[in-house]
């Protein structure tokens, strides 16, 4: 499939370039996660955002008479496009319209395997959808058959709002009965350390799921390669725990997507210990780690749970050419490891301090146990 990518950007000469870069790679990830081809890339400098088309009537005839026009089959916008915009867009480009949000939906469709996460793909796309149907619907009014009355445009409308609004009750129902019976199987658990492995997407997690249990978790360069939480026991000298492998967060995930895989979480509010592991290597590995801190911090909140204990893990130092990087990272946080997955580094000293927080949970566990029972 092929595409021309947008960003339109206000004050695009005050931007910091670092950060464009990144939000460019970003979208061209996302593109390639579909295995799409980018036809053409543009970034358009944005004064305000016009109510009718986003870009300003200029910018879309420029676009109008690109040469690489023809060839694509969608014009993917980085911004998060109203309605109104991407419906007026598609009539003067004569091409389907999409937002970075449109692309991470199709992802996790194509990446979704459980019963769970494929109905909170539909879900999800259907919260999407419904706005754009009330969206269009002034346009649909105009088809009226007469004064006070309905035409068949609008009838249509409300029909499929009415069909969608039942869908997302239904699908909420199921969700939430899987959710139920995840937590009658958690708290089976109970007794058994807990570990959840946490962190931006395309930080390795997987990677380190499969070298410390073999699990044979989806691994691959691309983001939300992960969409169903995996749990494997893991045994280290003599010591058992679980350990989970969880979906991964990005920056500026959609309200929608975000409440709707807050379920497939659920197994992180049962963890004994949270594994943060961070891309060392990323040039805003800062910025990404606030990301997940804030969502962790929200899903716990919202339940009143205590977070549990953290151990931040920072992967890909075999990536780091700066040293001071990592000195200045250690300073900020003097318990955390810095490990390679693929290059086997520290992996040793991840396994010991597992053991040890594994330990110091069932001894406090057994001591408690014992002062109940005398």
């Amino acid at each position: 499939m092929k595409c021309l990518v947008v960003y339109a950007i206000k004050d695009l000469k005050r931007m910091d370039q670092e950060l464009l870069k990144s939000r460019l790679d970003e979208i061209k990830s996302l593109v390639k996660t579909l295995s799409w081809y980018i036809v053409d890339l543009l970034v358009i400098n944005l004064r305000d955002v016009d109510p009718a088309f986003y870009i300003t009537k200029g910018k879309v005839e420029e676009v109008k008479e690109l040469r690489v026009l023809d060839q694509v089959e969608y014009i993917v916008f980085y911004n998060n496009l109203s309605p109104v915009h991407i419906r007026n867009l598609e009539i003067e480009f004569g091409k389907k319209v999409i937002t970075k949000v449109d692309l991470i939906l199709m992802i996790f469709k194509e990446h979704a395997v459980s019963l769970e996460s494929k109905l909170q793909v539909e879900l999800a796309s259907l919260q999407v959808e419904l706005p754009r149907l009330y969206g269009i619907g002034k346009e649909m009014e105009q088809i009226k058959g007469g004064i006070g009355l309905r035409g068949p445009g609008e009838r249509k409308t409300e029909v499929m709002k009415r069909h969608i609004k039942e869908r997302i009750r239904t699908l909420k129902k199921k969700i939430e009965d899987i959710k139920k019976h995840r937590k009658n199987q958690l708290s089976s658990r109970f007794g058994v350390f807990n570990v959840s492995i946490v962190g931006y997407t395309n930080s390795g997690k997987s990677s380190l799921m499969n070298l410390l249990t073999k699990a044979n978790v989806l691994e691959e360069n691309k983001l939300f390669s992960t969409l169903d939480t995996k749990t494997k026991r893991l045994v280290i000298e003599g010591v058992e725990m679980t350990i989970t492998d969880t979906v991964g967060f990005i920056e500026d995930l959609p309200p929608q997507l975000v409440e709707s895989f807050y379920s497939t979480l659920e197994v992180v509010k049962q963890s004994n210990l949270l594994i943060h592991l961070v891309d060392i290597s990323s040039k805003f590995a800062e910025d990404k780690m606030r990301v997940v801190d804030e969502i962790l911090s929200k899903i716990f909140r919202e339940d009143k749970l205590e977070l549990p204990k953290t151990l931040y893990v920072f992967n890909k130092v075999d990536l780091v050419e700066n040293l001071d990087l990592i000195n200045k990272f250690s300073e900020s946080y003097p318990d955390a490891l810095f490990i390679s997955v693929k290059e086997r580094i520290n992996i040793k000293k991840l396994r010991e301090q597992l053991r040890n927080h594994a330990e110091e949970y069932y001894k406090v566990l057994n001591s408690n146990y014992y002062l109940k029972t005398v």
